[in-house]
């Protein structure tokens, strides 16, 4: 199957590279802006300032009084926000046609005149904020923890994708100012960045708000050169066991895969919908209503530009020990690695994941950002209208030999998170 989404792409003198969709079925338009920076472009030391960014946007710029952002987009009925990565940040507004202009403006101006209403106050207030986050979403949330701790054990201390999205607090609480605004200067510029305008709109009028708006901000120096060690794969099992204020234990094993793009993903894409998309699927079939030994259980990847990782993440019911949950999970896969998956979960899972991306592209906002995602990851926007086939090529030996190849003992980390009353009170 292959999409028909039209759009034309060119680049301002500045670098930006802009694409332009039409949909005129409804009166409504995105504005979808993504900077070639995330986690992985910070440093030891240095990290978490991807992510406090995300914050500092919506902190007003020279001609955006603090707050104005969102009070000027909501007030008109739109919507937007804002997310940061391992390999990229990105920020968005959904809203009324006749508003597009003032969606643009408001991106170019915290482009290009950020720096000017960044104080040291605002820096303060940011990074608080950034640690109450971090307090309510990793360390006073039961298994919150789950994902910092395989990625500390999956790549070593000086790759990028060691260290937390969010960054460690220490870092952010020794960061200056200048350090912060050498970051934004870096990275936050119109040649590391791309717009995509989708939805009801006159392509001509588009251009001219474009040139107006992002035309005058001037390219930042070259962006410096981006470069990650090879993933050791196959280097040998890692576990750590996890004391925390759990009621019940879960198990979390990542194996390493090859980044998002190459077939491998794509097939690990498809094994793990055979294994936990829907009640049929073989995870809850086995573990959840045969065995009846886990509360639940999936499996799904974590696709990233360098190398991604493939999850399984279970919970055992009381009087299942973590052990044997892990058990009955291993022979899982070994099952894979030794018998072909059958012709009807290959076709069921095809048609769950087509219909399930053709669902996704339904919004105008969704078109923008996967067009914004391949153009950025891929430099070819044209792959929304056929990343789709690339499922449809995966054959049923592809998934055992994606099983045999990386699903081993010796290419997993393993983490188990045990309440802490199992630690004889310790803490974890």
């Amino acid at each position: 199957m292959r999409l028909k989404i039209d759009f034309e792409q060119y680049y301002l003198d500045n670098g930006l590279r802009v694409i332009l969709h039409e949909d005129h079925d409804v009166p409504i338009v995105a504005v979808n802006l993504w900077y070639k920076v995330g986690s992985k472009h910070e440093r030891p030391g240095k990290t978490g300032f991807a992510h406090l960014f995300e914050h500092m946007m919506f902190q007003g710029s020279q001609h955006v009084p603090e707050g104005m952002h969102f009070q000027l987009i909501q007030s008109v009925g739109g919507t937007l926000n804002g997310s940061t990565f391992y390999d990229r940040t990105n920020y968005f507004e959904t809203l009324p046609s006749h508003y597009l202009e003032m969606g643009l403006w408001l991106e170019a101006d915290r482009m290009g005149f950020l720096l000017p209403a960044m104080t040291q106050e605002k820096l303060d207030n940011q990074r608080d904020v950034v640690k109450n986050e971090r307090r309510q979403r990793v360390d006073n949330q039961p298994y919150g923890a789950w994902l910092e701790k395989i990625m500390e054990l999956a790549y070593p201390p000086d790759y990028p994708y060691h260290w937390p999205v969010i960054g460690y607090m220490d870092d952010l609480d020794n960061a200056s100012l200048e350090d912060v605004s050498d970051f934004f200067r870096t990275y936050y510029a119109p040649n590391n960045a791309g717009l995509v305008v989708a939805g009801d709109f006159d392509p001509r009028q588009a251009r001219e708000m474009i040139e107006r708006h992002f035309g005058s901000i001037p390219a930042g120096k070259p962006i410096p050169p981006f470069s990650a060690p090879s993933p050791d794969f196959n280097k040998g099992e890692q576990r750590e066991i996890v004391y925390d204020r759990v009621q019940l234990p879960r198990i979390h094993l990542a194996y390493h895969i090859p980044a998002y793009g190459q077939k491998e993903t794509y097939a690990a894409d498809m094994l793990s919908d055979i294994l936990s998309e829907g009640k049929s699927a073989r995870l809850y079939r086995s573990l959840v209503y045969e065995q009846q030994i886990a509360q639940e259980a999936h499996a799904f990847i974590l696709p990233l530009q360098e190398t991604s990782l493939f999850f399984f993440v279970a919970t055992p019911k009381p009087q299942v020990t973590p052990q044997q949950l892990e058990e009955a999970l291993q022979k899982e896969i070994d099952r894979i690695q030794n018998e072909p998956v059958s012709a009807e979960e290959m076709e069921r899972t095809r048609n769950q994941l087509e219909t399930r991306k053709i669902r996704e592209l339904q919004s105008v906002a969704s078109r923008a950002d996967d067009l914004n995602m391949f153009a950025t990851y891929f430099d070819k926007p044209e792959l929304i209208n056929t990343e789709i086939e690339q499922y449809e090529d995966i054959t049923e030996a592809d998934l055992q030999m994606l099983a045999q190849t990386y699903l081993g003992n010796d290419n997993r980390v393993v983490v188990t998170f045990l309440p802490r009353e199992n630690n004889n009170g310790g803490k974890k």
